[in-house]
């Protein structure tokens, strides 16, 4: 026996919500892929981060041992790394000139990390300060204060640029008494 089903008007309103469906977890999946990449960047630039400040360490206890020697300071200018004292009240050359890191005699290289970051090093004349660290038996710049003592040690800012193959920079400085 056939039976014949009345007809009836099919309107596909399935097929409209299952791809609007699809469209909605697609733009989610996207979101989260977005999100989680975002995220793994952030995580790349603290690890170059860290090892950029690892580096610039390195360098400041090389700039130390370099300025153990008593470099000695110009004039003016800078020659191999060692800057002129700047002036009172006057700024730093690093800080006045934007091609400070890229002109050489500016500053000198520390050797090259395991992780292929080579740090920058300068040091500035800071001074000199007597030997017993009596407070205010001090010179800086070109005055001096309760200079009683004939032996002095000098002193020197030492300021160290590292930056990282993604471009993460990391500057520190030190004020260190030669010995």
């Amino acid at each position: 026996m056939n039976r014949n089903l009345p007809n009836r008007n099919e309107r596909g309103a399935a097929l409209i919500v299952v791809l609007m469906l699809l469209v909605i977890v697609t733009l989610l999946g996207l979101v989260a892929m977005r999100e989680a990449i975002l995220q793994e960047r952030m995580a790349g630039y603290t690890i170059a981060r860290g090892y950029a400040f690892q580096a610039a360490e390195e360098a400041l206890r090389v700039a130390e041992d370099f300025a153990k020697g008593h470099p000695a300071i110009p004039t003016s200018g800078c020659n191999n790394g060692v800057c002129a004292t700047p002036a009172t009240g006057q700024a730093s050359l690093y800080e006045t000139q934007s091609s400070f890191w890229t002109t050489a005699g500016n500053y000198q290289n520390a050797a090259v990390d395991p992780n292929g970051i080579t740090p920058k090093f300068s040091l500035e004349g800071y001074g000199t300060k007597s030997a017993s660290g009596t407070l205010g038996d001090t010179c800086f710049g070109d005055g001096c204060v309760n200079a009683g003592s004939t032996v002095r040690a000098q002193v020197y800012r030492i300021t160290v640029l590292s930056q990282a193959p993604n471009g993460t920079e990391v500057m520190l400085q030190s004020l260190y008494q030669a010995p």
